[in-house]
């Protein structure tokens, strides 16, 4: 019966007329059939039946294979979670001493769900990391760039882990998509990896499937490139090229990824940068404190004065300055000095958010602030006093 539930609507009726009937294998494969078609109604309604079905599966969990237990773990990620609390952490620890058993997509599939709810159990992690790394030969592509997105977004960098996986992602990098590609060069950005062996293949193999990356795939991975010091001019080429379509698409923050990559990479195409400013500029109050201090530190960085970008941009910061950091409030008074700006409403709001790092602004912050304040007749010698004091 099951089996022949076409979407949601079936599903939620089965649930209704034949509850009290289910067993934990039709509990389990009914939880998969709604993360596999939530996307074809609103996350809430799959979310309630998720929840509906969460208390029979409760009652069989001790039954449950590990096929079974890992399925469910990615449903409840793909519907974006729907259940209590309690039911996740019985289902993690249940899950944590099936690891074993777990086959490579079970792998991929667990720990990639918990990084979508943001579950960070340290016991299953350290179980997870055991069990894969023997079983990494037998990934896929999806499963290697899922399991490195879902690593470095809890931030761990387990260096045997991730040497075993580059060994074996190199070789599958021509079976990667668009996604993985671009999902697994973000990953190793945001842990600080950067093996040349691989970043060799990956730009072979990302090089052809540019123009089949969606917007936030080339935002990330034009991020990555520039946060691991890559200046591939082919590969920068094919990249402007390929986003120059997608670029209405942009979000806020693949508007300020892509400035801050292309400013931290010194490429200045005047055309691209044009367009890319100008989109920014509708968006800015959808920015955050990091994307605000970001952008007008990339503009500045090109070179780019343009009055109405910087009009925009003044008019949403205003509001934001409280909650920039140091790094932010550093870059911002720097990039306004080297754009020449001089709004006096800017640099009050600017003095008085400062009082609140002054403690936090490091070596080189303090150095762009004093060579700001200089250049914009801004007195900041008792900021940059205070946090030398301070560090005292």
């Amino acid at each position: 019966m099951i089996t022949n539930c076409s979407g949601l609507v079936d599903l939620k009726t089965l649930a209704r007329s034949h509850g009290h009937l289910l067993n934990y294998i039709h509990v389990s494969a009914m939880m998969n059939r709604v993360g596999k078609a939530y996307r074809e109604y609103n996350a809430g309604e799959a979310q309630r039946l998720m929840l509906q079905l969460s208390a029979t599966a409760l009652k069989y969990v001790d039954h449950m294979e590990a096929q079974q237990i890992a399925n469910i773990l990615w449903a409840v990620g793909k519907v974006g979670g729907g259940v209590d609390a309690s039911f996740i952490s019985i289902f993690v620890l249940a899950a944590t001493g099936k690891l074993p058993e777990f086959n490579a997509q079970n792998l991929a599939n667990s720990l990639g769900a918990l990084a979508t709810l943001g579950i960070r159990d340290e016991a299953f992690i350290s179980s997870w990391l055991l069990a894969a790394k023997g079983k990494l030969p037998e990934f896929n592509a999806q499963n290697l760039a899922n399991s490195l997105w879902a690593l470095a977004t809890f931030g761990i960098r387990d260096e045997a882990f991730i040497s075993s996986w580059l060994l074996a992602a190199q070789g599958k990098l021509p079976e990667f998509n668009a996604q993985n590609l671009a999902n697994s060069l973000w990953a190793l950005a945001t842990l600080g990896i950067r093996d040349e062996a691989f970043i060799s293949s990956w730009l072979l193999a990302a090089k052809g499937k540019l123009p089949e990356f969606k917007a936030q795939g080339l935002a990330n991975s034009l991020w990555a490139v520039a946060t691991l010091g890559i200046r591939d001019e082919a590969f920068i080429s094919s990249w402007l090229l390929a986003a120059q379509g997608k670029q209405p698409e942009f979000n806020a923050q693949n508007l300020t990824n892509s400035l801050w990559a292309l400013a931290t990479l010194g490429i200045n195409d005047e055309a691209f940068i044009s367009s890319l400013s100008l989109a920014a500029q509708g968006r800015l109050p959808e920015f955050n404190a990091q994307g605000l201090a970001n952008s007008l530190w990339a503009v500045a960085t090109l070179g780019i004065r343009d009055e109405a970008f910087i009009s925009s941009w003044l008019l949403a910061a205003q509001g934001k300055l409280p909650g920039f950091n140091a790094q932010n409030m550093a870059n911002s008074l720097w990039a306004a000095a080297k754009l020449g700006i001089s709004d006096e409403a800017f640099k009050s709001s600017w003095l008085l958010a400062a009082q609140e790092n002054v403690a936090d602004f490091n070596a080189e912050g303090k150095s762009q602030i004093r060579w700001a304040g200089e250049q914009m007749g801004i007195e900041v010698g008792s900021l940059v006093g205070r946090s030398v004091d301070n560090k005292k």
